[in-house]
């Protein structure tokens, strides 16, 4: 996973900047950036990227708690074996 995605400003560079904007709101700004390819090599290797960055950005989970071991059952002694008049 490299986490990172770049465009090239050369003439003949596969993927090309078609457009680009940019808003803020509430403090928060927001860049929108429109690309272009007519290779379906680079355009699957983009969004490969592209979603390489994203799950970089999202915060790890925490590891689950382990639960703590369940108690034994309490069950009863087991019988004592006596002998009878048949075992003799």
């Amino acid at each position: 996973m490299s986490g990172w995605f770049y465009l090239n400003g050369a003439p003949d560079a596969k993927l090309r900047l078609k457009a680009f904007s940019g808003a803020s709101k509430n403090g928060k700004h927001v860049i929108r950036i429109e690309i272009e390819t007519s290779d379906t090599y680079y355009f699957g290797n983009a969004l490969k990227e592209l979603g390489e960055v994203q799950a970089g950005q999202k915060p790890r989970k925490a590891p689950a708690a382990k639960k703590p071991a369940a108690k034994p059952l309490a069950l009863p002694p087991p019988r004592l074996a006596l002998s009878g008049p048949a075992d003799e």
